[in-house]
């Protein structure tokens, strides 16, 4: 009779492990999200002041939860509304207005 763990054994617990971890991490970054950094943040705001500056301000697209709660953090002269009629000051610094 041999004592001990089986290297078997020890190699399935290993693999169990590492593909535990990696379901964890990708329910955290997709189903959760993680919250979006300050470059990926500016290319949605300049998308949005692009889409206002289309329609001349007047209407235009509504900004989305992402683009409001980011540019709230990175930016300091997001417009309170979020709507492009009021956004022309805060556009200014990413398109030509």
């Amino acid at each position: 009779m041999s004592k001990g763990i089986a290297i078997q054994t020890i190699l399935y617990l290993l693999i169990g492990v590492l593909v535990v971890g990696i379901v964890v991490y990708l329910v955290y970054t997709y189903v959760i999200g993680a919250p979006i950094g300050e470059q990926q943040c500016r290319t949605q705001a300049i998308t949005w002041c692009t889409s206002c500056k289309n329609v001349a301000w007047v209407g235009g697209p509504t900004a989305t939860s992402d683009l409001v709660t980011c540019a709230g953090k990175y930016f300091s002269n997001w417009p309170a509304s979020g709507a492009c009629a009021d956004a022309t000051t805060f556009c200014a610094v990413f398109i030509p207005v």
